[in-house]
């Protein structure tokens, strides 16, 4: 024990060198703090602190140098950091900081803008109303009661930079606010309408024209906000009344007549056309706009003054006579439809348009030899490429009309050696083809086609088509008209065939629903013929006839749908020749 606690002893009492030392590192401890502690004056200097608010700002840490530049604020008066802090607070999205250092910003210098813009916006985001209000009424003041800019930039502001619900809180706001402020609630009725509140936005925009009646601005607002309401009745007041104010203004009279053909008013939307056609016009929009509404309500004379005022303004001569002979055509009057589309300049863009048209009223006048000179006439032209090959498809078309497969089909061929990536040339001459049982060579085209333009919904169709109606690879055949339908899904031809190839695979039910959902789109005979055939593998064979009869009303001819009646019910074809011959027989 003795010896033990002489060891504690000894032990407890360090030897000189250990003392030495001990000295040492105090002496190093100390001038470790103290390096810290310099260190730390250091970082805490503002010019370091703006330094690393820079460095910071340009590797795009904006947090960071939100932080160095509010802190470098603190330690000093000086207006331009502080002016720095402020925004770069603001686009930190730290909007306390924004306030602070915003509120000593206009301390320093009480007539900026820009800090009472900052207070705004910054009060906002902190969801601070009073204190929003307070910094706009100074920002109001500071820029001479401008109110428009102000409210323009805020309007700005809020739409951009602030969360939708905080943003519709302070825009509500806004609009209780400054009541008889104009300016505010055109701001207010703008926001709404971005936000789709139509009802709030018809709210300020009402106030706003009650502010100032020769606003268009705000009346055009109030128009849109109506419009896509759907409050038609309040749309056309709104209208009626914006037209009484600016009777020279064209929007307002194409809006008011449009409005009140929605509404029945077929006689006052004639009369007020009627009345705008007295006057002199340079817009040559509007004058189309008029005579599309003019056939709308079924005034073609109307119509036709439109157009030929429209003749009569620079540059639109070639569109004025497309458009009467257009008109034309449709009074059945051929030859002065012809007339008029052999007006229209071979160099105009409206010429292919207007050649097309053309054999189509030589064709329904009878004269098929007029109707394929005027193409040929028309190809014999240097014009566009594509409105070649949209002429010689007319050609084709009007070939097939008269029974001319062969004709058309050597048309085709001609063609697709100059344009052999034509693919609408290509198609028609696949679908001739298939109406000659040279379904190998219809194929391949389809298939080149396909290769060329993937996404090709009318070839994908046509093959998918094809294979179902020759009942062979259907797998493929029903992946190709999916695709075609993912394009267009209210097609009734796509769904057709889809409801072909369903029932070539023995999905009846399926077919029965596609089908039926083709042929209320489009009543088309082959499409009946198809149906009735589902209908009749259900054994819905009563069900199937009466498909057919309704058919056979609209195409009894249609080859397709005669063919299935002789194959399923052939008793319907002598019933359909009994009910003709007892027609025929009626005094």
């Amino acid at each position: 024990m003795t010896t033990g606690c002489s060891a504690l002893t000894v032990s407890a009492q360090p030897p000189k060198t250990a003392s030495k030392a001990t000295e040492a590192a105090d002496t190093n401890i100390s001038s470790t703090a103290q390096e810290q502690a310099r260190l730390k004056k250091i970082d805490q200097n503002p010019v370091f602190l703006i330094m690393a608010g820079e460095l910071a700002g340009q590797e795009n840490n904006l947090s960071q140098a939100a932080d160095y530049y509010y802190a470098a604020a603190e330690q000093t008066n000086e207006l331009s950091i502080i002016q720095r802090a402020s925004q770069i607070a603001l686009i930190a999205k730290k909007y306390e900081m924004a306030q602070n250092m915003s509120k000593r910003w206009i301390a320093l210098e009480p007539k900026s803008i820009k800090a009472a813009a900052t207070l705004t916006v910054s009060a906002i985001q902190l969801g601070d109303t009073a204190a929003a209000d307070e910094a706009l009424e100074n920002w109001l003041t500071q820029i001479n009661q401008d109110n428009q800019a102000v409210f323009n930039e805020l309007g700005a502001y809020l739409e951009n930079n602030v969360p939708r619900e905080k943003a519709i809180t302070y825009i509500d706001h806004l609009a209780k606010h400054y009541p008889n402020n104009f300016t505010a609630q055109v701001v207010v009725a703008k926001l709404d309408l971005k936000f789709n509140r139509h009802q709030t936005a018809i709210v300020a925009a009402q106030r706003a024209v009650e502010l100032d009646p020769h606003s268009m601005t705000a009346r055009d607002i109030l128009i849109v906000a109506l419009s896509q309401s759907g409050d038609y009745s309040a749309l056309l007041k709104a209208l009626e009344s914006a037209h009484r104010a600016f009777p020279g203004t064209n929007r307002y009279l194409t809006g008011l007549i449009e409005s009140t053909i929605r509404a029945g008013g077929s006689a006052k939307a004639g009369r007020l056309i009627e009345s705008a056609l007295k006057k002199p016009f340079k817009d040559p929009d509007q004058l189309r706009a008029l005579a599309l509404m003019s056939l709308q309500i079924e005034r073609p004379v109307l119509a036709r003054k439109a157009l030929l005022k429209l003749d009569q303004l620079p540059g639109q001569h070639d569109l004025a006579q497309l458009l009467l002979g257009r008109l034309a055509a449709q009074s059945n009057a051929f030859q002065q439809a012809i007339r008029y589309f052999n007006r229209v300049s071979v160099n105009s863009e409206h010429y292919a348009e207007a050649r097309v048209l053309m054999a189509a009223a030589y064709a329904q006048s009878g004269d098929m030899v007029g109707a394929l000179q005027s193409l040929d006439i028309a190809l014999s032209h240097p014009i566009d490429v594509g409105d070649k090959q949209r002429l010689t498809l007319a050609k084709v078309g009007l070939l097939q009309t008269q029974g001319l497969d062969q004709e058309a089909l050597t048309t085709l061929n001609e063609a697709v050696t100059i344009w052999p990536n034509a693919h609408d040339l290509q198609l028609q001459r696949a679908m001739i083809l298939l109406k000659f049982d040279r379904s190998i060579e219809a194929e391949a085209i389809l298939r080149q086609v396909i290769k060329e333009d993937p996404e090709n919904a009318t070839a994908l169709n046509a093959l998918g088509y094809t294979l179902a109606d020759e009942n062979r690879d259907l797998a493929e055949a029903e992946k190709m008209i999916r695709k075609a339908l993912q394009s267009d899904p209210e097609n009734a031809a796509y769904l057709d065939s889809l409801g072909w190839v369903q029932y070539r695979l023995g999905q009846f039910k399926e077919a029965e629903k596609t089908l039926k959902q083709a042929y209320k789109l489009a009543p088309d005979p082959e499409v009946g013929a198809h149906w009735g055939t589902v209908l009749w593998h259900l054994d819905k064979h009563e069900e199937a006839k009466d498909v057919w009869k309704r058919a056979m009303l609209l195409h009894g001819d249609h080859p397709v749908l005669t063919q299935t009646i002789q194959k399923y019910a052939p008793d319907l074809m002598d019933d359909d020749d009994t009910e003709t011959q007892q027609n025929q027989n009626q005094p």
